[in-house]
């Protein structure tokens, strides 16, 4: 085995929110060349991630979709 080979490798997945159009799914991937380094790496990769959703979660979509002035519903004349 060489020193670079990665032998183990992870999916890692968070998901923030429930709602279809309130959902953030982060997808990361985790190799290493030994289980214990891949538990570690794993570990660093979690404290991380919980960082980023914390981020995710600061940022708000608008609520609803604005329509146009003229529109008063979605394919619709006013």
């Amino acid at each position: 085995m060489s020193d670079d080979e990665e032998l183990f490798e992870t999916k890692v997945v968070i998901t923030r929110g429930t709602g279809t159009n309130d959902r953030d799914k982060i997808t990361t991937k985790v190799t290493a060349p030994t289980l214990e380094i891949l538990t570690q790496r794993v570990a660093e990769l979690r404290a991380e991630m919980e960082d980023w959703a914390d981020d995710f979660r600061e940022i708000e979509p608008e609520r609803g979709r604005r329509l146009a002035d003229d529109q008063s519903q979605l394919g619709g004349e006013a």
